[in-house]
Parts: structure tokens; C-alpha cells; sequence
């Protein structure tokens, strides 16, 4: 390896270089500079990692709650027709929630769950694409009529 003249060995030279990783950007710099300042925070409602708040809903139908999202897991209790619960998040087939009053968590079938609320509250818990079997899926949420409510679609239209 050549380095150019006046720069020293490659080892010092190597030794001299210090890598830092900012703002997910590689950035070389010289030992003895200045660190490059760091980024403005980004704002709370850019965070998508961040888990959503709970929301207050009930289930349709009576639905067992599992352990686990699976149907083979561990059965935490059998939940009568509109039970109050608290949902904290949900997947294409599953929702993680809570019955208030007791610390525990489990799974119960998507199809089974509802809640007050437009799309905009309803997508970030996970409920999204939502069919018209489904417990939240509701007339005035799929604004294009199409059968799916809080869809792309309906998203882009409620947009101000």
C-alpha cells in the first residue's frame, strides 16, 4: 500500500484515521478533529420502532386468549362477547391484548377484535386492510367502499 509523501507510515497513517458511525452515514476523519455534531433528535412521531399506546376495545365474539399467537399454545381464559380489553398491538391474524384489571398479555384472533376510532388511530396498532368479517371493520372507515376498511386507499383519501 503507498501512501503519499509527507503522510507519514501506513500505520501511523491507519492509526490516525478514526471511523465513526453517525446518523448511519461511515465518516473518516483525521484523529485530533472535531467530532461532526450529531443530528437533531427526530421528532416522537417519526419513531415507527416505537411500540403504539394501548387502546381501550372489546371482542366481538366470545374468543379464547392464548399464551402465544397460536392456536396450539396455552389457553389464558375464554373471553365472553363484549369484553372490555385493551389492545396493544396487532398482526395480520393476531392481536396482543390485555383484560384491565389484570397485568397479563395474550393473543386472541384479529377477526374478534373492535374499537372506537378512525384509521388513523386503528393503523398504528397494526389493524390495517381490514375486511368486512372483521370485528373492526366498520362502513364509515372504508371511505372508497371497496370492502377493506383503513386500506391504502382509504388512508390516501382522509388525508388533510
Amino acid at each position: 500500500m503507498n501512501f503519499p509523501p509527507g503522510r507519514g507510515t501506513g500505520r501511523r497513517t491507519l492509526l490516525a484515521a478514526l471511523l465513526a458511525v453517525t446518523a448511519g452515514h461511515l465518516t473518516v476523519r483525521a484523529l485530533g478533529t472535531t467530532p461532526p455534531t450529531a443530528p437533531a433528535a427526530l421528532p416522537a412521531t417519526l419513531n415507527l420502532a416505537a411500540k403504539p399506546a394501548p387502546v381501550a376495545g372489546w371482542v366481538t365474539v366470545s374468543v379464547s386468549q392464548f399464551l402465544k399467537p397460536d392456536p396450539r399454545s396455552a389457553t389464558l381464559r375464554v373471553l365472553p362477547a363484549h369484553t372490555p380489553v385493551t389492545v396493544h398491538r396487532c398482526f395480520e391474524r393476531w392481536c396482543e391484548v390485555g383484560v384491565p384489571g389484570d397485568t397479563r398479555t395474550g393473543w386472541v384472533m384479529r377477526s374478534s377484535v373492535d374499537l372506537r376510532g378512525d384509521c388513523a388511530a386503528l393503523v398504528p396498532l397494526g389493524l390495517k386492510d381490514l375486511r368486512r368479517t372483521e370485528g373492526a371493520y366498520n362502513a364509515a372507515r372504508d371511505s372508497n367502499s371497496n370492502g377493506r376498511a383503513c386500506d391504502r386507499e382509504d388512508l390516501i383519501a382522509t388525508r388533510p
